[in-house]
């Protein structure tokens, strides 16, 4: 099928997807940027031919979020009150948004003929940094205390106008 645009021929595109459920309570949104330094020294028969520095600049756009199946609950009937007792909190990486012009920038400090990246390297370099903005992010009290403030917010809404007490617990 074909769209008639402005003389131009557009083909309609399908999408192939796959769809989850989930369980999850997204409690807190941060922007957090990892600068990455690295040199790379090439060498040809021991001696030093070629330096390069480099500079990558990861943008990352992370959540906190509570996965609900591990969840447990009880409720008081006598007393209304629902006490939650919440898992551990886990991070999640998400593509870059509006925000932010790219996911990285690159900065080449010092160029060097003889050493080429075919973009492995910086892939290589992005998934060791995203690793560390998750560890990064859940090592911060400000931030794992936002989230918990945030999920005791959203459940107590949740249970509000069936005047229930919600008492959340955190592992």
């Amino acid at each position: 099928m074909a769209i008639r645009s402005t003389g131009t021929e557009t083909e309609k595109s399908t999408a192939n997807y796959d769809v989850k459920e989930v369980g999850q309570l997204d409690t807190t949104s941060i922007y957090y940027d990892k600068v990455v330094k690295t040199n790379e020294v090439k060498k040809f028969l021991n001696v030093k031919v070629g330096k390069e520095t480099s500079l990558y600049i990861f943008h990352f756009k992370a959540q906190i979020y509570y996965n609900l199946d591990k969840a447990h609950s009880d409720y008081n009937e006598s007393t209304k009150t629902l006490t939650v007792t919440m898992p551990q909190p886990e991070v999640k990486l998400l593509l870059k948004d509006s925000n932010y012009a790219a996911d990285c920038d690159y900065y080449k400090v010092k160029d060097s003929m003889l050493i080429a990246d075919k973009n492995n390297k910086g892939l290589k370099i992005q998934k060791e940094a995203a690793q560390d903005v998750k560890t990064d992010i859940l090592a911060k009290k400000d931030f794992t205390n936002t989230a918990q403030q945030s999920a005791k917010k959203v459940l107590s809404k949740m249970f509000s106008n069936d005047k229930i007490k919600v008492v959340c617990e955190f592992a």
